[in-house]
């Protein structure tokens, strides 16, 4: 995180939702933006391919208005595992989805935790000010997830690029990693379909931004990061707007 004092922002580069002790660095960020003051909070995503859902939601907790569900459907077709061992570690993967899955009356295992449960917003240092997401090709997954979490809300603009992670759904929860025998190639293989929103339409398109700001080969020249310049063109003008209703 890096603080703007002359704009009274807080810019957050969020490159992973997988590594790094990630509930530590938002609460202590979110408690810096509280005692400061911050009036605007930039979440840069544009690096971001996903990795846990949870530490996207505890992300979300801090910038939402209203609790939130984070998927309409998470199933899988199958829960055996055919070729467990090019799996590792296959038994973790076969316990949660026999435990935590259940087979419902469309013949698909369910992961009912995240159909059903809704998630608050944060008490403690969340953030009422207004939210600018950087977002572009290669924001995905979980990433994509929050962009469409908290989209939508009077206080957030969305900024960049088409998100590369589906608004409509993607693969997620159980991801192994499957080391093919003969090349020893690792993929990763996503075990459950999840839908995030059932009314969004179906057509293979990301979360598409409130502000669009696309690459441009005089930025690139230069050396100019158009996003984060148009997000700064947006906060001196609401607060030019803002200063000249108070007059």
């Amino acid at each position: 995180m890096r603080i703007d004092t002359a704009l009274k922002t807080a810019i957050l580069n969020v490159n992973t939702f997988s590594d790094g002790r990630l509930n530590s660095f938002f609460r202590k960020s979110f408690r810096t933006i509280k005692k400061q003051g911050i009036e605007n909070v930039v979440i840069d995503l544009r690096e971001n391919s996903g990795g846990s859902i949870f530490s996207s939601i505890r992300l979300a907790q801090y910038l939402v208005q209203q609790p939130f569900k984070v998927a309409d459907t998470v199933a899988a077709i199958d829960r055996s595992f055919k070729y467990k061992k090019h799996i590792r570690p296959w038994f973790i993967y076969w316990l949660s989805m026999h435990f935590a899955g259940k087979k419902e009356q469309d013949g698909r295992i369910h992961f009912r935790f995240f159909e059903r449960k809704q998630f608050k917003p944060k008490k403690h240092h969340h953030f009422n000010g207004h939210t600018y997401v950087v977002t572009g090709g290669y924001t995905f997954s979980a990433a994509t997830m929050l962009a469409g979490i908290v989209q939508g809300q009077p206080n957030t603009t969305i900024v960049g690029e088409e998100t590369g992670g589906g608004a409509y759904g993607n693969t997620a929860v159980h991801l192994p990693t499957i080391t093919l025998p003969n090349s020893k190639v690792r993929v990763v293989l996503p075990l459950f379909r999840l839908v995030t929103d059932k009314d969004r339409i179906k057509n293979g398109r990301g979360i598409l931004p409130d502000v669009e700001v696309l690459p441009t080969s005089q930025a690139i020249k230069l050396g100019v990061d158009a996003k984060l310049e148009k997000v700064r063109a947006l906060i001196r003008a609401l607060n030019n707007t803002n200063n000249s209703g108070a007059r």
